[in-house]
């Protein structure tokens, strides 16, 4: 499993996709299980909140199904402290989630201005 993660529009999925030769697409979760590479990982978290799911017990599932994925996430977790309850929620489990991928993946690179700088 490889993690690119970054600032909206920092250019993740464009670097996963020079580096892995991959490239990262939008999916739901079911097709995330088979998934080559998942675009905007975070989406597939704010899916699963949404439907009131355990995101983190989805993301276990997703690192033993399909453990040599690659993964693009926006990171949503700075910024103005959202007023809505879900919103805070989705941004909560996206981190926890996030940690989760990280832990498992070979590398974890994050993303600013193009530029990848290598976490793991």
């Amino acid at each position: 499993m490889k993690l690119y993660l970054g600032g909206l529009g920092h250019g993740q999925d464009v670097l996963a996709e020079k580096e892995t030769g991959l490239p990262p697409v939008i999916v739901n979760c079911e097709e995330a299980l088979t998934a080559k590479a998942i675009n905007n990982f975070e989406e597939l978290v704010r899916e699963l909140v949404k439907k009131g799911e355990d995101a983190q017990e989805y993301t276990r599932k997703l690192v033993e199904a399909n453990p040599d994925v690659v993964i693009a996430c926006n990171e949503i977790g700075y910024g103005i402290h959202p007023l809505d309850r879900e919103e805070r929620l989705w941004r909560e489990q996206t981190g926890r989630c996030l940690c989760i991928l990280a832990e498992a993946s070979e590398s974890v690179i994050r993303v600013s201005c193009g530029i990848g700088q290598k976490l793991k």
